[in-house]
């Protein structure tokens, strides 16, 4: 139960460090100062700050995917879109990480794993060959129009954005909602 408690904590100071510094500008000696934790307690915990975010990102998303059982992908983004409007500054921080470790990266290989387990679920088999780059092309669309319309200044409301979603989704994933 410590461990975990611990973990929480480093994560919640990871998130205040995210708020003022993009992603590729924190480093561990800065997490473990706001945290008050040694070094190797933060080693115990996790592999380095790339596992700090994906673990926090993963705890965000898995709230907003099991929060409610969605009808629509529209509903699923007003979810999404919400936490976003809320954490604005935290998440742009966070898509401004680049390379194999950036956040981008992390929402895209969740989303499609996500979608490849409900793919399973629906159908007995996960996605084919042909469906694998439909899939990545839906959820690439998806994590990048998110990303755009967070730097633009969100210009439409998240209840329009979600909706704009929600009608590009081609039909056979419609149903994994």
């Amino acid at each position: 139960m410590a461990k975990e408690i611990t973990k929480k904590h480093i994560i919640d100071c990871f998130n205040t460090l995210s708020r003022k510094y993009s992603i590729d500008n924190i480093t561990v000696n800065m997490i473990v100062a706001e945290a008050g934790v040694s070094k190797s307690t933060f080693y115990r915990l996790f592999l380095d700050k790339y596992d700090v975010m994906n673990y926090n990102y993963k705890l965000v998303l898995d709230e907003i995917f099991e929060k409610t059982k969605f009808k629509s992908w529209g509903e699923l983004f007003i979810n999404i879109l919400t936490f976003v409007e809320k954490d604005s500054k935290r998440v742009k921080n966070a898509f401004l990480s680049e390379g194999i470790n950036s956040y981008e990266k992390f929402v895209f290989d969740y989303s499609f794993n996500r979608m490849n387990d409900k793919f399973f679920e629906k159908h007995g088999h996960y996605l084919g060959k042909n469906e694998i780059y439909s899939a990545k092309i839906v959820i690439y669309a998806c994590v990048n129009t998110v990303r755009d319309w967070l730097f633009d200044g969100r210009p439409i409301s998240k209840v329009e954005l979600a909706q704009q979603i929600d009608r590009t989704i081609p039909e056979e994933y419609q149903i994994l909602c």
